[in-house]
């Protein structure tokens, strides 16, 4: 059975793509670009790890999309697309049933749940609602039950080098430690006992 990852380059995705390989699936990673503002550098993170794992890592140029919504926007957002879930979701569908998949993976964490909207279970359940019409496919978030402290334990006892997961929402090849990604991951590390420096 083919399972597909959603791969975005953090520390929760790489984790859930480690611990998907590691229960010996056959499993494929999807990145998609919508513009965001750290695109190249989460590509890049998202494109080592699944290289080293040997997953088929296809990207989804999305990018015009993402400049399209920043039309008339008074400040260049970091995450120009509302509601990114759904629209990850519903390109993630799409591919898993193009390469015979019956399950794909979104690494959302207990932290993320009444983060926004499309993180959270109610969101996740209507959406495998309207996809169980499409066919013989399934939504998933395995760590749904884990907070970000956890998220970090669990890619420690995976092997998961941190150091090569990008967070920074200003794309910059060095994180830039201020914005709220960096501080929520540097926060989480620091909890977690984590032995490495936070760039």
């Amino acid at each position: 059975m083919t399972e597909l990852v959603l791969l975005s380059g953090g520390i929760d995705s790489v984790t859930l793509l480690h611990l998907k390989h590691s229960e010996g699936v056959q499993l494929h990673a999807l990145f998609i670009d919508y513009g965001q503002r750290a695109g190249s550098e989460e590509l890049r993170a998202a494109s080592m790890h699944s290289k080293a794992l040997g997953v088929p890592l296809k990207k989804l140029d999305m990018a015009a999309a993402g400049e399209a919504f920043r039309d008339g926007q008074t400040q260049r957002l970091h995450v120009p697309l509302p509601h990114r879930n759904l629209v990850a979701l519903a390109l993630g569908v799409s591919y898993a049933v193009q390469i015979g998949a019956t399950c794909l993976h979104l690494a959302l964490n207990r932290d993320d749940a009444g983060a926004y909207p499309s993180a959270s279970p109610l969101f996740v359940q209507g959406f495998n609602h309207m996809v169980h019409s499409l066919g013989d496919i399934e939504v998933r978030t395995p760590l749904a039950e884990l907070d970000k402290v956890q998220v970090i334990e669990l890619a420690i006892k995976l092997g998961i080098n941190l150091q090569d997961t990008y967070s920074c929402l200003l794309g910059y090849a060095k994180p830039c430690g201020h914005c709220p990604q960096c501080l929520q991951r540097k926060k989480a590390l620091q909890a977690a006992g984590a032995a490495i420096t936070f760039g």
